[in-house]
């Protein structure tokens, strides 16, 4: 719903003014940006076969607009320009040698998913998603506790929960009869399967309302990272070259 590049722009506008719709609408830019900066130093190494990186651009930055910005005494010693915002990619293939463009168009700019497990792969690493234990993850929503009360905080696009009419700000009562928090949800659920009915009932300010839920399949939210057992030579040699073994 918006790239990292939207998230860093609006971040005071959005990201540090978080409503209860905001995992529906926003993205961080701090954890995409690192994974964003793990894509684009792993592809650096690998079209250089290992000779070229991520750090060569960061010197680069340095030595540019970094080194005799400040003097000794902490304070500004110069009138810095600063980059560009389109100079970026120029600047990547100065230090590397290597075209960036469409990478950084889709990766920072864009909003597909990024390409985390073919570029680990590269250096002889598996990733693999898998659902979450959190028993709400089935429902499409988030919960909070406060005061011996179960209320729903956020309600996730095309969850069950949306589904079904569940708004954030509800206080969660009861499922199939039976009171309902954080503990009992987690061992209820545990016992359901994907395509399960449950009866869910919750105050809405002070209308009590009835809702049927059915049960999704819980998001691939959790990441495993583990190493090939037989990776190809050129990713054990590049992995090398990345985690800086043998120096």
């Amino acid at each position: 719903m918006q790239s990292v590049a939207d998230s860093s722009f609006d971040a005071w506008i959005k990201y540090y003014r978080q409503d209860e719709n905001a995992p529906n609408t926003i993205v961080s830019y701090y954890t995409k940006g690192a994974l964003v900066a793990l894509l684009l130093d792993l592809s650096l190494r690998a079209r250089s076969q290992g000779l070229r990186s991520l750090d060569d651009v960061m010197r680069l930055l340095w030595t540019r607009y970094g080194r005799g910005f400040y003097a000794p005494d902490g304070r500004v010693a110069v009138q810095a320009s600063g980059l560009d915002e389109r100079g970026f990619a120029e600047l990547i293939r100065e230090a590397t040698g290597i075209t960036t463009e469409r990478w950084l168009q889709d990766w920072a700019e864009g909003t597909s998913e990024l390409p985390l497990a073919r570029v680990l792969k590269w250096v002889g690493v598996q990733l693999k998603l898998s659902a979450s234990d959190n028993a709400a993850s089935a429902l499409g929503l988030r919960l909070s506790e406060s005061e011996g009360r179960t209320r729903i905080s956020h309600v996730l696009n095309d969850g069950a929960a949306h589904a079904a009419g569940l708004s954030a700000g509800d206080e969660l009562v009861a499922i199939d009869g039976l009171r309902a928090d954080v503990k009992s949800l987690k061992a209820r659920l545990s016992r359901c399967k994907v395509g399960s009915r449950l009866q869910v009932l919750v105050f809405r300010r002070d209308e009590l309302i009835t809702t049927e839920v059915q049960l999704g399949t819980p998001p691939a939210t959790e990441a495993k990272l583990t190493l090939d057992a037989r990776p190809p030579v050129a990713a054990t040699r590049l992995r090398a070259n990345w985690l800086g073994e043998g120096r």
